[in-house]
């Protein structure tokens, strides 16, 4: 209503919020009342990801190989992450 926003992440989710390009709050789950037309919100996710892969290749013979596998990471330094990459969010979720 008017504009006036609330939001709650989980405490998996590193939350950083910027109004007017200033860093005013940032944490993991973190809930506060915002102003959305001034605010940008930039959520990361702290917890585990699984990540699975799949690569077809050709030996030296000629033979078919499938490597299958899953890769496990979890971002460590959120703010440092959120410098590389682009996280920020719409109003609308």
């Amino acid at each position: 209503m008017f504009g006036i926003q609330f939001l709650k992440v989980p405490p998996t989710m590193f939350v950083m919020q910027y109004r007017k390009n200033k860093l005013v709050r940032e944490g993991s789950g973190l809930s506060f009342y915002y102003f959305a037309p001034h605010t940008t919100i930039v959520q990361i996710p702290i917890g585990s990801n699984d990540m699975p892969f799949v690569f077809e290749e050709v030996t030296a013979d000629f033979q078919d190989a499938t490597i299958q596998g899953e890769l496990t990471y979890r971002i460590a330094r959120p703010a440092q992450a959120a410098k590389v990459l682009d996280f920020s969010v719409r109003p609308s979720g």
